[in-house]
């Protein structure tokens, strides 16, 4: 613990203001003086100590307990002799290090330790001098910490070599993860991630790629038509492009079971999941225990109670009843998990979280080929139905173009002049809808679109026949086959009414399945990328302010004009994108009106950037005239850049939305297709009568 005297006050510390701001002060953790040596000699670690050093060292040893967010330690480094020691007994703690003073400070995580490590304080964070960090210790869940100082534990480590090397284990185990994770430039901001998060400790996590997601929906559908309630939760937690559901964790330390006054959520006898009773009274205590907000209330006259409570006893009290995720318990499969088509949800242990690391970079290598996705069943059959259907469009082009421009050079020609067809291509007419050529297409176009309904049987009937991304993909490729047979059974005649109806609302079909499953991910990629450049813009713009009042004759005039590109990057932040042109709903406007009034303020928007650009150009004068080493021109381009990315950033909201709509689109056209289809070969069929 920390030495009366040593202790630093940590008001500049970020951690610090938000208590402040909160009107909370950092909760004190309640420390259990009884150690002796029975306490420690039923730990493992202690095992090899003799009764005498036990006895000896065990007063000095405090047994802590700390309930969620509360600090073990906060201040500086320790000189040698004082410098704490950590053993966690249960729970997770984590390690934070702040560098700089007051508003300035930046924050990093050091380190987190779970249950049976230890950390050493000097080993981690005595390398910056003395004053230039701090650090804070912090229980990330109710956790259970046994503290002792360097010097009382290098006394132990000269007593036994048993405890120096299960210690030593410990440490270089530590080690190699602070090594990998919290020291490597790839990995430490998603490590850092990890604890803030809080997942560390947990047994199982689902991750959900956007860049991969079509937000068909499926996964909140499957966990609703097998549960009765959405479970899968809304994602809140997001790095990049990949978001973390508010979904039950499973948590080492549940906090949820302690708050149950009934015995209603216990751990399934075995799976190991937390599970709630059907005869929960919906007191909630449990939801408002759960810090990742997995436990949600639901009214017991809006859920189906007979399908999907059975074991709901008549007796049960309450109006509502808590649900959460159990990761479906009695079940074979995970149900959102196996809804998803593209394999862009998924769940991994909470131990392997960090051997998943790269499954939050995507938004630096997004797609499915950079990094697949551990749910991605259909990646490596993905190159073979690309190659088949190139084949195929390679063929069978070849073979109509060659009717229409070379007859003599097609493949009936060819297999006619050397025997192996029995007759002869019309060279007059070598490419006809209603001949057996143009009949031959139209079937396999035909077959190929039924083929392509497979996907609403195998979503059904997945896992059982296989995953849902093969059917998935097995849609596509047969998609893209119906509309390569399709387009050559026209033959190029667009007279015919129904079958030119069929085909152009195939091919709108087409359109928005390809929208969905290849550009849709594009847009929050996109908007994601320019975000982060903004943050990087954001960063720039606070290291210029930091010292641009000294860049200055008078720092007084660097002050002012400060306050005026305040002003100014309000102004540019204003999103013009998001209004929409106003129109008079009393007075009658004809379809003209309305797109007059449309370009009118469009004609407004552009004029108006005109003037900001001539207020930054007048700022930038100024400035020239004021500063001493030109940092004018960096601030202004800077602040020209925001309001452009900020104007883009709104578009992509905007088009977000209109293409996110495909999925109706794309299900009513299929459908529509499908009707227009039948009636084509009905038409044909008396046609040829």
């Amino acid at each position: 613990m920390q030495p009366a005297g040593l202790a630093s006050k940590m008001s500049s510390l970020r951690v610090k203001s938000r208590q402040r701001k909160n009107g909370k002060k950092a909760k004190k953790a309640k420390v259990d003086i009884n150690v002796d040596a029975h306490f420690l000699s039923s730990l493992d670690l202690f095992s090899d100590l003799d009764s005498h050093t036990l006895n000896k060292i065990a007063p000095r040893f405090q047994r802590v307990g700390l309930k969620r967010d509360q600090v073990l330690y906060q201040g500086p480094p320790l000189e040698e002799q004082f410098s704490p020691v950590y053993i966690v007994l249960s729970g997770d703690i984590a390690i934070y290090r702040y560098k700089g003073h007051g508003d300035h400070a930046t924050e990093e995580v050091s380190a987190y330790i779970s249950e049976g490590e230890a950390y050493i304080q000097k080993l981690h964070d005595r390398s910056q001098p003395q004053g230039k960090i701090q650090l804070e210790v912090k229980a990330m869940c109710p956790a259970l910490v046994l503290t002792c100082t360097y010097q009382e534990l290098n006394y132990l480590l000269s007593k036994s070599d048993g405890f120096r090397q299960r210690f030593s284990t410990i440490i270089r185990e530590l080690t190699r993860r602070q090594v990998t994770r919290f020291d490597d430039d790839f990995q430490k901001e998603i490590a850092s991630f990890f604890v803030k998060e809080r997942l560390t400790f947990a047994r199982r996590v689902k991750i959900k790629r956007m860049d991969i997601c079509i937000e068909c929906d499926g996964c909140y559908t499957a966990c609703r038509d097998r549960h009765g309630t959405d479970r899968l939760g809304a994602s809140e937690v997001k790095y990049g492009l990949t978001e973390i559901p508010n979904n039950c964790h499973n948590c080492v330390v549940p906090e949820c079971m302690d708050k149950c006054n009934y015995g209603h959520i216990t751990r399934h006898e075995m799976s190991g999941e937390i599970v709630i009773s059907d005869n929960c009274i919906g007191c909630a205590a449990c939801s408002k225990g759960c810090s990742f907000d997995a436990i949600q209330m639901h009214p017991i006259d809006t859920l189906d109670m007979d399908r999907y409570f059975g074991e709901r006893a008549e007796d049960a009290r309450g109006k509502q009843i808590a649900q959460k995720c159990d990761n479906c318990t009695g079940f074979s499969d995970l149900a959102c998990v196996s809804a998803c088509p593209t394999g862009a949800l998924f769940q991994v242990d909470g131990p392997e979280l960090f051997d998943h690391w790269e499954q939050f970079n995507v938004h630096k290598m997004p797609g499915f080929d950079q990094v697949v996705s551990p749910e991605d069943s259909a990646n490596r059959l993905r190159p073979w139905g690309l190659a088949i259907t190139l084949l195929t469009f390679i063929l069978v082009s070849y073979e109509c173009l060659t009717r229409v421009w070379a007859p003599t050079l097609c493949f009936g020609h060819i297999l006619y002049e050397v025997g192996l067809s029995a007759s002869d291509i019309d060279l007059e007419k070598p490419l006809r809808a209603g001949k057996s050529f143009g009949h031959l297409l139209g079937y396999l176009g035909s077959l190929c679109m039924l083929l392509t309904q497979s996907y609403t049987l195998g979503r059904k009937l997945a896992p059982r026949l296989g995953p849902v991304q093969l059917w998935f993909e097995i849609h596509i490729w047969f998609g893209f086959l119906a509309f390569i047979f399709g387009f050559y059974h026209t033959a190029f005649n667009w007279r015919e009414p129904i079958a030119v109806s069929t085909f152009i609302l195939f091919t709108i079909t087409m359109i928005t399945g390809v929208i969905g499953r290849y550009l849709v991910f594009y847009v929050p990629r996109n908007q994601v990328g320019r975000e982060l450049t903004l943050a990087e813009i954001e960063n720039e713009l606070q290291a210029l302010n930091q010292d641009i009042e000294t860049r200055f004759q008078d720092r007084r005039q660097g002050y002012t004009m400060m306050m005026r590109v305040d002003q100014l990057q309000s102004a540019l932040n204003y999103n013009d994108f998001d209004q929409k042109p106003e129109l008079d709903e009393d007075e009658d406007h004809s379809t003209l009106d309305r797109i007059k009034k449309v370009w009118r303020e469009v004609l407004k928007l552009k004029n108006k950037m005109k003037a900001q650009e001539a207020q930054i150009d007048e700022m930038k004068k100024e400035l020239e005239s004021q500063t001493r080493s030109g940092e004018a021109v960096s601030v202004l381009n800077l602040l020209k850049k925001r309001a452009q990315l900020k104007r883009n950033a709104s578009r992509s909201r905007w088009i977000a939305k209109a293409l996110k709509s495909y999925r109706f689109i794309h299900v009513a056209l299929g459908q529509l297709t499908f009707l227009a289809l039948i009636a084509h070969i009905l038409h044909a069929l008396k046609w040829l009568r």
